[in-house]
């Protein structure tokens, strides 16, 4: 066989391979697409089966409200998961395959999983490293980890952020719900409110959590913390500091605004904020008692004029055992959410950011040292939802991997 056989035959066969793995991706990604509109299904299902009960049962507006509410996100939900699988369908193309492993990355990888120390790659590299190897292996079940996720003694405590009350779960827990079921991962869910100060929500969650120690009493307890909920729980944690020192292992913020939003500070807010100029007149007084629509107090706690010298203030104070850990997002206008893309178009910023939260706000500033700054991933505020088709359960799984690499958690 001459040389021009040998690479004829060689290209051959590299095409043939080619062929086979874009013929697997395609799979993963029908299947993928499909797994996610079968829960829509199912989810949406269940809800507003329980949601019409309790409506049948118990008659009142905010039943009603609660059941339109779940109509539309359902909807939604379906809506966006069918279009989704239907474009799978005719997409066979090479979108979201991960490029060529670098030797670096490789090297990460491996000492990670065999609990070799790193000292020449940062936090943030180490971190990414995992997080990419282990979104890509969810993408692509064909693809088997480098890395495997350890046991985990510790409840999560997910505390949502913003508004949640608009969803029908709390963020991020579409993922906690698979690590209990695959790795049986125990969380729970404490009630903030998303209209209050995070004086306010500091104070449920000294409630709801001591309750839950007090029946767990040897269980501990790792925080993950979406947006306003991180600033709400660093509140928290500075006012409880030996009972977080005992019970708490430490606390993991995403997209959280830890030196405040600057948005707040702009002009349309100061126009719309103008309406606190009547707060001694009885329909203020009253709209506000009631359902607390002008978020006065909500607003100041997570203005950067309140919550950078607030974090500067405070940070010596808060537990000394815990880690603290913080994850940014970033996205493009056209990458977002259409709430994200509207977002975008009314609190603009020169800054990277995630639709609402700029993104170096999401992260700890220098003088914290306590602090573990993991990077900004791609991704738009939105992205804990439910329906959110951002691979949440790669986040936390990789957290985890980079927390017991670290011996953080166990």
């Amino acid at each position: 066989m001459t040389d021009l056989d040998f690479k004829l035959n060689k290209h051959f066969y590299e095409n043939i391979d080619l062929v086979k793995n874009k013929t697997s991706r395609y799979k993963s990604r029908i299947s993928r697409s499909k797994s996610f509109l079968r829960d829509a299904t199912k989810f949406s299902k269940t809800d507003l089966q329980n949601k019409l009960k309790s409506l049948t049962s118990n008659p009142s507006p905010r039943e009603a409200v609660f059941l339109l509410r779940n109509l539309l996100n359902s909807g939604v939900w379906i809506g966006q998961s069918t279009l989704r699988y239907l474009v799978s369908m005719i997409d066979f193309t090479n979108k979201g395959d991960l490029a060529e492993m670098t030797p670096s990355q490789a090297s990460i990888l491996k000492r990670v999983s065999q609990g070799n120390t790193i000292e020449e790659f940062s936090d943030e590299e180490i971190f990414k490293t995992i997080y990419n190897e282990i979104e890509y292996s969810f993408y692509y079940p064909d693809h088997k980890p480098m890395l495997e996720i350890p046991r985990l003694n510790c409840t999560l405590v997910l505390v949502p952020g913003v508004f949640n009350e608009l969803f029908s779960s709390a963020a991020f827990e579409r993922a906690a719900i698979h690590l209990q079921e695959k790795y049986g991962i125990e969380y729970f869910t404490p009630r903030v409110n998303g209209f209050k100060s995070c004086e306010h929500n500091a104070k449920l969650l000294d409630r709801q959590v001591k309750s839950y120690v007090r029946k767990h009493p040897k269980q501990k307890l790792w925080f993950i913390c979406y947006s306003k909920g991180g600033l709400d729980s660093l509140h928290f944690l500075k006012e409880n500091a030996d009972f977080a020192n005992q019970h708490i292992l430490g606390i993991s913020t995403i997209a959280s605004p830890l030196l405040g939003s600057d948005h707040l500070n702009s002009r349309m807010f100061k126009v719309l904020n103008s309406v606190h100029n009547f707060s001694d007149t009885k329909i203020y007084k009253a709209l506000n008692e009631k359902t607390d629509v002008m978020a006065k107090e909500f607003q100041k706690s997570i203005s950067s004029t309140f919550q950078r010298p607030w974090l500067r203030k405070n940070h010596e104070k808060l537990p000394s055992k815990l880690f603290y850990t913080a994850i940014g997002f970033e996205s493009e206008w056209y990458q977002s959410h259409v709430w994200m893309m509207l977002a975008k178009g009314f609190l603009k910023s020169n800054m990277k950011n995630d639709g609402v939260v700029d993104a170096e706000n999401s992260l700890f500033p220098y003088y914290f040292d306590k602090g573990t700054n993991l990077g900004i991933i791609r991704g738009h505020h939105l992205v804990g939802t439910r329906s959110s088709y951002f691979c949440q359960e790669a986040l936390l799984e990789s957290l985890i991997i980079y927390l017991n690499y670290k011996g953080l958690v166990s």
